[in-house]
């Protein structure tokens, strides 16, 4: 949970606007079709998102024996950082939490029509799952946070920022011994009182639950036991908004290939626009995707000690994704993909985008009949490359990475 008194205030404050302006998000995404940027390429084993999730905030009157007045559609956009997968009973937080939500002037302006200028708020849940870990949920707001005096100014837009400075640490959860763990938003509680200009006063409480695709992420679980905490701080977090129902992100996975029988370190990165959830009868597919390479230092220098001296270029041939509970089964995303001229520096890690320029096309993925969920993993992956224009070619064989490591884990509706 945050170890914050002021995060969790500014945590607070943002919901508790939320649930007093019940506003639909207004956030739209310019399309990126183009390569990703090796500066928002995280480290090796680490994951970024950005997520906008739909949610449905019930609105009761408590002095009116709870009756419920309305149902108000609303967004939470937030983003994070996570390892990209877990050691049996790793300890792990979310970390680097921050986001933004804005209210469209005609809410603000109704509030004036009625006299309404002030709020105040009190925070006591907001609720965020781990599931099969150590707890399974973890109430952000334990501690109830009281926001007062909250300015409502009719006609103008509100914007909040999540949290007002810095950001939110969420943790420390324990993983289960095997498996996986998903993160879910589960639920947020306020309650509120409106204050007019003219002195009156209406108390209401704010319920707010998802309403389809709260999963933000699921992490596999694997290796060996006693890893040492997951706390993950300095990801690049640069992601425009994206439209409510849809996440953004760039995933960095660790990979043992083979080179000529020697093992290698590398990393693929993944980044696109993903949707929360898959329909029943329709589809997935992944928005403005591409790739990148990560050659940390170490394998660079082992590289030079083999003899791939000053450049390399190449093709990759397959970069797999596996889908449980949807087809196809098996999907190759990167099939005679250009590796351009690249440049060896003992010491200097390597970061390549794939393709240059372009994107990559990632589904349709259509869930199985009868399937709750449509978990898309990364799989196997192969090149080929030469070295100074040389014409021998030598293959890199890739296998799928271990433990697991999902793109999403989309829940069927």
């Amino acid at each position: 949970m945050f170890r914050s008194q002021r995060r969790s205030r500014s945590l607070g404050r943002i919901l508790s606007v939320a649930a007093v302006s019940a506003a639909v998000v207004s956030m739209a995404s310019a399309p990126a079709a183009h390569a990703l940027d090796p500066a928002d390429v995280p480290d090796i084993g680490v994951d970024t998102g950005r997520f906008n999730l739909p949610i449905n905030c019930a609105i009761t009157m408590p002095d009116l024996g709870g009756i419920k007045v309305f149902d108000l559609a609303t967004n939470v956009d937030v983003q994070g950082v996570v390892t990209t997968h877990l050691g049996p009973g790793q300890e792990f937080w979310l970390t680097q939490g921050s986001g933004a939500i804005t209210f469209p002037t005609w809410l603000t302006t109704l509030g004036g029509l009625v006299g309404v200028n002030r709020a105040d708020a009190v925070i006591d849940k907001l609720e965020i799952s781990a599931s099969d870990s150590t707890p399974e949920v973890i109430n952000v707001a334990e501690e109830p946070q009281e926001i007062n005096d909250i300015v409502i100014t009719p006609g103008q837009d509100l914007t909040v920022g999540l949290p007002l400075e810095g950001t939110f640490d969420v943790g420390p959860y324990t993983a289960p011994q095997s498996g996986a763990t998903t993160l879910r938003f589960e639920q947020a509680v306020a309650h509120i009182t409106l204050r007019s200009t003219w002195g009156a006063q209406i108390k209401l409480d704010a319920t707010c639950t998802p309403t389809a695709g709260n999963a933000l992420l699921t992490l596999g679980i694997g290796g060996d036991p006693g890893q040492p905490p997951s706390r993950i701080q300095g990801a690049p977090l640069n992601f425009e908004p994206i439209e409510p129902g849809y996440l953004v992100g760039i995933i960095n996975a660790p990979y043992r290939c083979s080179l000529g029988g020697e093992p290698l370190d590398l990393g693929i990165a993944v980044g696109g626009e993903i949707p929360l959830s898959v329909p029943r009868n329709g589809s997935v597919s992944f928005r403005n995707a591409s790739g990148a390479l990560t050659i940390p230092k170490a394998t660079v220098n082992k590289l030079l000690d083999m003899g791939l001296a000053g450049s390399f270029s190449g093709t990759v041939e397959e970069l797999n994704l596996v889908v449980a509970g949807g087809t196809p089964a098996v999907q190759n995303v990167a099939a005679d993909l250009e590796i351009p001229p690249t440049e060896l520096v003992r010491d200097k890690d390597v970061v390549l985008p794939l393709p240059v320029d372009g994107t990559l096309t990632a589904g349709p993925f259509h869930p199985k009949a009868g399937a709750e969920s449509v978990a898309i993993s990364l799989g196997s992956a192969s090149a080929t490359i030469s070295a100074n224009g040389d014409p021998t070619q030598l293959g890199i064989s890739c296998d799928p990475p271990s433990p697991t490591v999902f793109l999403v884990d989309n829940p069927v509706i």
